[in-house]
């Protein structure tokens, strides 16, 4: 089977994940926000009758946090570390799909502890994409910060 990648931006920038990390893409409205969350949590969803945490990817990847609109936003739906979650970005451009394996490594210098999310670079055409990898979008800290915030409201 050819891979086939979910292109999205953020902030301008072009990102991708494999489409195969991703249950779906939606439209929401705007989260509920949760008292003293984390900053990259930017609130829960109902969809389908599950409740859903929003991480904001924004945030996440170090560019200025935007507040989220007040009509419908893009968030890409995920299993990270065995807990869906809807990741939100700025739009969804496009379902790609290589004619050959275009990955390459990240560059060895653009390698950090704060990069491990991104696992290599997409080649679409004279674009160079990143690709990120949703179940390294948070650490393990901030993992157990949304799990503690889930346990409250899923009861």
């Amino acid at each position: 089977m050819d891979k086939k990648y979910i292109i999205f931006t953020l902030d301008g920038e072009i990102y991708a994940v494999d489409i195969l990390e991703v249950t779906s893409i939606e439209e929401v409205s705007k989260p509920t926000p949760v008292p003293r969350a984390p900053k990259f949590l930017e609130g829960i969803i109902n969809l389908r009758d599950t409740i859903l945490p929003v991480i904001n990817l924004r945030y996440v990847l170090g560019y200025e946090n935007k507040l989220v609109g007040e009509g419908r936003n893009k968030v890409l739906i995920s299993r990270m570390n065995g807990v869906e979650m809807a990741l939100s970005v700025d739009d969804v451009v496009e379902i790609y799909a290589p004619s050959e394996d275009v990955i390459a490594e990240m560059p060895e210098l653009a390698v950090t502890p704060a990069t491990e999310y991104a696992y290599g670079i997409l080649k679409k055409g004279e674009d160079v994409v990143i690709v990120i990898s949703t179940e390294m979008v948070l650490t393990k800290a901030e993992q157990d910060e949304v799990d503690l915030v889930l346990e409250k409201y899923e009861k």
